[in-house]
């Protein structure tokens, strides 16, 4: 099920940007604000989005004028559509014919949490430990699951191709968990896209490469432009991981690979992040 809403205007506005005002100076302080990367005070986005966190729907939010562009964004593990419309905010102006489709995942349990149930794309077995200072890329993988979430990803890009966007104005992003599925989906979708925008996450799968072919791989995908951030003090999704991706994406033959790295930066996001991801946007998503 999808929910529509239209870009707010007037007052709803300005209290919008309020709390994305709010949502930087918190990403600003030098801690995060929970361990999953995700704010817990969401309640005004709620006020003004209801269904923004109900599971297995999607969110979307139109642009200001002509729909031109899309931008697919994917949430971390226990968030929600509703935690990443602070984030939208502030990355938002001057993309203003950019509508943001922003799908809840299941919520389903997950082992490295004792099999409590939340919402995730796939379920983790573990989290590196935090004295383990350089650890591999994972090898057992919830790929059932990733597939699913991935399948959802396409028909988004169908259903946007159908409403008229260009291929090339479709871009796909995520945090943590959502960025493991865009890769994945970036990587196999049929479709030449705008590009993919990754925040503090890793390529799936990456050991069932062969012959520096990714098995989700098509021919065309390694033309898609990558932008990539990582805090170098996550401990969730560590750095390093974000640096055997980017090696990896080389080593697949990507060639318009952009990676950031954000000193001090646990596993969240800060105003310079998205200020680098606003910039970037603006390149792969111009007026029309």
């Amino acid at each position: 099920m999808r929910y529509t809403y239209n870009a707010p205007t007037g007052p709803a506005r300005w209290i919008l940007l309020a709390v994305a005002a709010l949502t930087l100076f918190l990403l600003l302080r030098p801690a995060p604000p929970s361990e999953t990367g995700e704010t817990e005070d969401v309640s005004e986005m709620l006020k003004m989005y209801p269904t923004a966190s109900d599971a297995e729907t999607d969110t979307e939010v139109l642009g200001i004028g002509r729909h031109s562009a899309t931008v697919i964004f994917l949430h971390g593990l226990g968030g929600s559509a509703a935690m990443v419309f602070p984030l939208m905010e502030v990355i938002r102006p001057k993309l203003w014919q950019v509508s943001w489709l922003m799908p809840n995942s299941p919520r389903i349990p997950i082992t490295a949490a004792e099999g409590k149930v939340g919402p995730a794309w796939f379920d983790i077995d573990s989290f590196p430990e935090k004295t383990d200072l350089d650890p591999p890329l994972p090898t057992h993988e919830d790929e059932v699951a990733m597939k699913k979430a991935v399948d959802r990803v396409h028909k988004l890009i169908q259903g946007e191709l159908d409403r008229g966007i260009d291929s090339d104005r479709i871009v796909l992003a995520g945090f943590s968990q959502g960025c493991a599925i865009s890769l994945l989906a970036g990587l196999s979708s049929k479709e030449k896209l705008g590009g993919l925008m990754c925040m503090s996450g890793w390529l799936p799968l990456a050991d069932q490469l062969k012959n520096g072919k990714h098995p989700y791989q098509t021919s065309h995908a390694n033309q898609l432009p990558v932008w990539m951030g990582h805090g170098d003090a996550d401990q969730t999704i560590r750095h390093g991981w974000g640096l055997k991706t980017l090696d990896l994406l080389h080593g697949m033959g990507f060639k318009d690979v952009e990676f950031h790295t954000y000193s001090g930066l646990t596993h969240w996001t800060r105003a310079d992040e998205l200020q680098d991801m606003r910039k970037w946007l603006q390149k792969r998503l111009p007026p029309t």
